[in-house]
């Protein structure tokens, strides 16, 4: 089953082909073709020459003018199982000479480093025989994905079903062919929108070297990311789907997004506007809480994301934190983990979806709030099992809950380190062997488990929270018994 999605490229073209052209995710560059130029390993060459053939069309280069399409020929796990590597990237090629009819400069790099092989294609928007620059419009999706489906087909591959249907316009019914961009992201309960949003932002974050650049990356792909308290909502523009961090997996936090950006292991605090004592050069200057303004943290601009007057720092761990005065004048060097002396841990983040359910059953409103309801007592059920063994289990070791609950954040904070360290270890390596001689495909599996003991750890100490707060609540009760 292949999917195609489109974006457009109006800043940073070369950015954009340095992201595809990776030799860590298309073999070593082995499987990256341009129609134009043999120069397949020099991003800022292949750009040159398409934003040449920009200022030779009619409209030349203007700001916020559209430079180049993105173009994503995505394929199942079976079907990237059908197909080798070669086979793909020449697919491909035989789409995108279809669609531009060989007169638009391409750069292809078909990518190996998920499980789901995908062809990214950047197209030059502009025409080289008609020097008119190609536009994007709102059958130009389904008039592509007819040409992605039948060139699958020929290769015995799994196609989208088609859905036709039929719009009323003046009184005359005319047929419509193909999907809107909605719809085909959509399909699949959203999981395609999903897919689309994940490489957006792996895309995003291997590009930028701070919050901003990384929000303009994405908007470049189509993809919005807005802040919300501590976590990031994603909105696919093309099908107006919002989709929040906790839905995509750890890896697309906030904490865990930064530390790609930067690419190390993080510490995080935070801090209200009013504790900026000055900004400039690209530091920043922060008050240390408790010290009455006598003390202050340099910070790097590039580490920081602001909510409203809420300033959150992501501190590289392994990098020392510089104090000074309320001069500036240099005090000491502290790691980032003692600033937790001044300012507050941040919560842990707890993922309670994890018996999310997709629909409610049922035809009627009564009906389905009395599904509701009833799914709201087996949570309940599920919640209190989960007390009971845990109360059983720690009277059997003889631990406080208070003790567990220390014991469960310190793993958690261990295991989310080394999840960090993981991703960025995974967002460096290539399919060939790394450094240390571990493939990335295994990092990958040991990226999932660790997720998956995060989840766990996560749920151990809802359990333990709730076990805690009903303790304290029958404490709290009188006792009715007569003397």
């Amino acid at each position: 089953m292949a999917v195609v999605k489109v974006g457009q490229i109006k800043t940073t073209l070369h950015l954009s082909i340095a992201y595809i052209i990776n030799p860590d995710k298309t073999e070593g560059g082995a499987l990256v073709t341009a129609n134009y130029s043999d120069m397949v390993s020099d991003p800022s060459a292949l750009a040159e020459a398409m934003l040449e053939s920009i200022d030779r069309t009619a409209a030349g280069r203007r700001d916020g003018g559209v430079l180049a399409h993105h173009v994503i020929q995505s394929f199942s796990p079976d079907d990237s199982r059908r197909l080798t590597a070669r086979q793909v990237h020449e697919l491909g090629i035989a789409f995108v000479e279809e669609i531009t009819g060989g007169a638009h400069q391409y750069v292809i790099a078909t990518h190996v480093d998920r499980d789901h092989t995908h062809n990214h294609i950047i197209i030059c928007a502009a025409n080289t025989e008609t020097r008119r620059k190609l536009r994007v419009q709102k059958h130009t999706l389904g008039a592509w994905r007819e040409v992605s489906d039948r060139l699958c087909r020929e290769r015995g591959l799994d196609v989208l079903p088609r859905r036709d249907r039929s719009r009323t316009r003046d009184g005359l019914r005319t047929e419509r062919h193909g999907f809107g961009l909605g719809e085909l992201y959509a399909s699949a309960k959203g999981d395609a929108v999903k897919d689309r949003i994940r490489l957006a932002v792996d895309a995003a974050a291997a590009a930028s070297v701070d919050f901003d650049s990384f929000s303009s990356a994405l908007g470049q792909s189509g993809v919005r990311v807005d802040v919300r308290g501590r976590h990031l909502t994603f909105t696919d523009v093309a099908s107006g789907l919002k989709v929040r961090d906790v839905r995509l997996g750890r890896a697309y936090d906030e904490p865990n997004i930064m530390a790609r950006i930067g690419r190390s292991t993080v510490t995080p605090i935070s801090f209200n506007r009013r504790m900026i004592a000055a900004s400039d050069d690209g530091m920043m200057r922060v008050w240390l809480p408790g010290t009455r303004r006598r003390l202050a943290l340099t910070v790097p601009a590039v580490a920081i994301v602001r909510d409203g007057d809420t300033y959150r720092a992501y501190l590289p761990t392994a990098s020392p934190c510089v104090i000074t005065d309320r001069r500036g004048r240099y005090v000491r060097r502290i790691k980032p983990e003692e600033l937790y002396a001044f300012f507050s841990r941040p919560p842990i983040r707890l993922e309670p979806a994890t018996r999310e359910r997709q629909f409610t059953p049922g035809k009627s409103e009564a009906q389905r709030n009395w599904y509701r309801m009833q799914a709201r007592k087996l949570d309940q059920l599920h919640d209190l099992a989960d007390e009971l063994n845990t109360a059983t289990r720690l009277k059997r070791d003889d631990v406080s809950v208070d003790d567990a609950i220390r014991d469960v954040t310190d793993r958690i904070a261990s295991e989310r380190e080394a999840f960090q360290a993981l991703l960025v270890a995974l967002d460096e390596s290539t399919d060939a062997e790394t450094a240390d001689g571990v493939r990335s495909g295994e990092l990958a599996r040991e990226l999932r488990d660790r997720e998956r003991r995060l989840d766990r750890l996560a749920n151990e100490l809802d359990t333990l929270r709730r076990l805690r707060l009903r303790v304290r609540q029958s404490e709290s009760v009188p006792s009715h018994r007569t003397p």
